[in-house]
């Protein structure tokens, strides 16, 4: 067992907001931001200071000093976006004046708010003018933005859009760590984008307790100031010397009880059953104690749920945060088993407050993150003491085994598990390799806005910044650019999710009889889960369910039939754009678990190791007659399907070894004609895969 201390820090008589008495990261971030923005700069300020710490204070602090000055927050997912309105919103926390508004840019909360006949182009600039100080959304809206591919009959609006962007000084990017690689790239690349053709001052405020290093050495090559708040406090201390006004605690102390667990053959749920006996003496001494379990595996979540009810507990399940009323009731519950969904936008308060956490963890980001989702105050109880099981690989429990009832600080913790845990693939290739592509498209639609369309100072400009972030030159980069282009392979890389759902917006005169670009995942319906339907990936749905594939009509009469209102266009404009592998009904769980695989053409292995468009693929399975039948007839239907794909000659077991590749990476078992073991992955993450073992030419078949 190892047990946490409660954090602690001080707060200091200085002016801040309100009659708020600041930590020291809070005051000192907003002294940056003043310094950035009054002195016309352009910088990066990063803040790796603690969940619980106060970050969305510190980062929306200056709105309430320059009434002028306007913060674009960016979030990963929309529940966070959700969660931090709440905060910037609240008058109490942070008092902007009774005129100011915050926007909300997701897309269920434009469509609740939008008239009829407006569109949503017209929102959101109607959410831009000059009452709104903050608008809150995700990088999916940034991209629509920057990219112009919202719907307009009006010549102009598009670029309109992007350029009243330009008008938010503080732009806030929370959650870094989350980001993949093509993800980090895609946002470095609008900060470029930002510092090479805005004329106004702008402070891009990053927020994570787990620094990118592939982020520093990108944004290194820009002429970009990076501050570390953490760093500018031992400054600020030394040269201000603040009266302290005081101590707070705002994480609460803990323990931790390290248990070893097979991860990668998908037991823990099982290992958690085996070893409930000890929640059962901890709830047996605390009878109003609430817990939350989360796993990775939705199916492993789903099970122990269910046997935990047969026990006699009332659970609650979260996987998927789409109904948020709904979520909260679950949430609230005695003990609620989640997956991944819960790890960022929820704040655990209040009547949601848990005062046990069991979670697994395949790496090290993944515990400290699910750790933090308890201890930070507001329980209804707060005498009952915090408790923590952790499961964790064999080599990391042992490695831990020394710490066993040490007390020590959470900073020395994260220290302690970065150290312990292996370390998996960065994929800093894909950058070098796919390179300032989003910059480029840039480059090719800004140069539409003008008349001198090879001489202006701006698109020479882009160019110029596209060479010195990736050390290659423009025109090899752009020659790249236009052959994926051309070849259909380019929506991966410029779309932020990595997928193409959009492509329709790169080619608008594209042939109808050209085949549609898919991607293997699938909308299901299940009368077993909350919320009924979901999207999965294919392999999670098929290996461990029985299914019925139906058509998308079918589908769709069903979620207008369940659902209403906002709720309801919002499924069905999702189901609408998506081209997936195809649509199912959930009949029950399998005994075993199915073996499934792709199988590849006869010409794979002329194709091997490249980025390919390839439509002669097929989904097979080993061992299911039945699912095998209903994979044959789905292949054959009418609807042909293309697909952006990455295939090697190697298993799935041979390369996350030999890569070390993250555990949740999205690879999958394929066979050539000659029934050998190969990998295939999909879209970005087929070019993740190339970054690192394929060859330079790509190809489309």
């Amino acid at each position: 067992m190892i047990r946490l201390k409660a954090e602690r820090a001080y707060t200091y008589d200085v002016p801040f907001v309100g009659e708020i008495k600041p930590y020291a990261h809070q005051i000192v971030q907003l002294e940056l931001v003043q310094q950035v923005i009054q002195k016309g700069q352009k910088a990066i300020i990063w803040n790796e200071a603690m969940t619980g710490a106060g970050k969305t204070l510190a980062n929306y602090s200056y709105l309430t000093k320059k009434p002028r000055v306007k913060a674009l927050g960016i979030y990963p997912v929309n529940e966070l976006v959700k969660d931090q309105f709440e905060s910037v919103h609240d008058k109490k926390s942070l008092p902007l004046s009774k005129w100011d508004e915050v926007a909300v840019w997701t897309a269920e909360e434009l469509r609740k708010i939008r008239r009829p006949g407006q569109r949503k182009i017209e929102q959101l600039l109607e959410t831009m003018g000059k009452s709104y100080r903050a608008v809150l959304s995700n990088p999916d809206h940034l991209m629509l933005i920057a990219q112009e591919r919202l719907f307009s009959p009006k010549k102009g609006e598009n670029p309109l859009l992007f350029y009243h962007l330009l008008q938010f000084n503080m732009q806030i990017f929370d959650e870094f760590h989350l980001y993949d690689i093509s993800q980090v790239n895609f946002l470095v690349q609008w900060m470029a984008l930002l510092d090479t053709i805005s004329p106004n001052p702008h402070a891009f405020l990053l927020s994570s307790a787990t620094p990118r290093k592939e982020f520093f050495q990108l944004a290194s090559n820009l002429d970009l100031r990076i501050y570390r708040v953490q760093e500018e406090i031992e400054k600020w201390l030394d040269e201000k010397k603040p009266k302290r006004n005081g101590e707070r605690i705002f994480l609460e102390p803990l323990q931790i009880s390290i248990q070893p667990s097979m991860l990668d053959y998908w037991g823990t749920y099982e290992k958690i059953l085996e070893q409930w006996h000890e929640v059962e003496s901890y709830l047996k001494e605390y009878p109003q104690a609430k817990g939350l379990i989360i796993l990775d595996s939705i199916h492993e979540a789903q099970m122990l749920a269910q046997e935990l009810r047969g026990r006699g507990y009332d659970v609650g399940e979260v996987h998927g945060l789409s109904d948020r009323k709904q979520s909260r009731r679950e949430l609230g519950k005695p003990i609620t088993v989640a997956t991944a969904t819960v790890e960022v936008g929820v704040d655990f308060k209040g009547d949601i407050h848990k005062d046990f956490l069991i979670f697994e963890a395949r790496n090290s980001g993944s515990f400290m993150q699910r750790l933090g989702r308890i201890g930070r105050g507001s329980r209804e109880k707060p005498e009952i003491p915090l408790y923590v099981w952790a499961y964790v690989p064999y080599y990391v429990a042992e490695n831990l085994k020394e710490y066993t009832n040490q007390q020590m600080s959470r900073k020395e913790l994260q220290e302690m598990i970065v150290g312990t845990y292996r370390h998996f693939q960065s994929f800093y290739p894909y950058i070098q390799k796919v390179g300032g592509m989003n910059l480029v498209h840039h480059y090719h639609l800004l140069k539409r806005h003008h008349i001198d369309r090879e001489t202006n100072q701006v698109v020479q400009a882009i160019q110029e910044t596209v060479e010195k972030m990736y050390d290659e030159g423009f025109g090899s980069q752009n020659e790249r650019y236009q052959r994926w282009k051309r070849e259909k392979i380019i929506e991966p890389v410029i779309h932020f999710r990595g997928h193409n759902t959009m492509e329709g917006t790169l080619y608008p005169d594209k042939d109808p009889e050209e085949l549609e670009t898919f991607y293997p995942d699938i909308w299901f319906w299940d009368e077993n889960i909350p919320g009924k339907i979901k999207k999965y990936d294919f392999n999670y749905l098929l290996r461990r369910r029985r299914v019925r594939f139906i058509s998308k009509e079918e589908i769709i009469h069903r979620v207008k039939e369940y659902f209403h209102g906002a709720e309801l266009e919002e499924i069905l404009a999702e189901l609408q754009k998506d081209r997936v592998l195809g649509y199912a009904e959930v009949l029950g769980i399998r005994d075993k678990a199915a073996k499934l695989y792709w199988k590849l053409p006869v010409i794979a292995n002329r194709l091997k190791r490249r980025i390919t468009r390839l439509d002669r693929l097929i989904l097979e399975v080993e061992d299911s007659p039945e699912l095998k039948e209903q994979l044959y007839s789905l292949f054959q239907s009418e609807e042909k399907k293309s697909w952006i794909v990455f295939f090697t000659p190697q298993s799935v077991k041979e390369l996350r070894e030999t890569l070390r590749l993250p555990p949740m990476f999205r690879i999958y078992p394929a066979r050539n004609w000659q029934g050998r073991e190969w990998s295939i992955a999909f879209n970005s993450d087929a070019f993740q895969l190339w970054s690192l073992l394929g060859e330079t030419e790509n190809g489309v078949f």
